[in-house]
């Protein structure tokens, strides 16, 4: 399937804005919409572009749905993720460096529970945690990692 294929073929689910900043596809790749929605990316796929608060289209095609930034010709397969927690991380945030404690205004605990390092400050920073199915991430600055409850 290409792009002219899907955008010919395909239904228009959703038009939306990213919440926030859009750097592309990676892997697993979190997206924010501005209409309370949370998608995430299923396969790798590497495209760089940034844009602030992109607005973004998702269609169904052959019981599948593929994220597209308007005006460019990129698209990724992607999923609705449903079981999500939104707060705010309660004290200075510093990034994750493999045992990382993450202390919510809504009294949760979580503790990241898969090795990643990532330096980035930000005081009381928004954090989204999310079902994958199998376990949870927090996804925080643009960059997620796994973690578990504790509290």
């Amino acid at each position: 399937m290409d792009y002219n294929d899907l955008i010919s073929n395909g239904k228009v689910v959703t038009k939306s804005k990213i919440d926030g900043d859009f750097e592309g596809f990676d892997d697993e790749k979190f997206f924010p919409l501005y209409n309370g929605k949370y998608w995430i990316q299923k396969a790798y796929k590497y495209w760089y572009h940034y844009s602030y608060m992109a607005n973004i289209t998702i269609y169904e095609y052959k019981n599948n749905h593929y994220l597209t930034v308007d005006g460019q010709k990129q698209f990724v397969e992607v999923e609705l993720i449903n079981d999500v927690i939104k707060a705010t991380i309660i004290n200075d945030f510093n990034g994750w460096s493999g045992d990382t404690i993450f202390e919510l205004d809504n009294g949760q605990i979580w503790k990241q529970n898969e090795y990643d390092y990532e330096y980035n400050y930000s005081y009381r920073p928004d954090a989204i945690i999310y079902s994958t199915g199998y376990n949870f991430r927090i996804f925080v600055e643009g960059k997620s990692v796994g973690v578990k409850q504790l509290k």
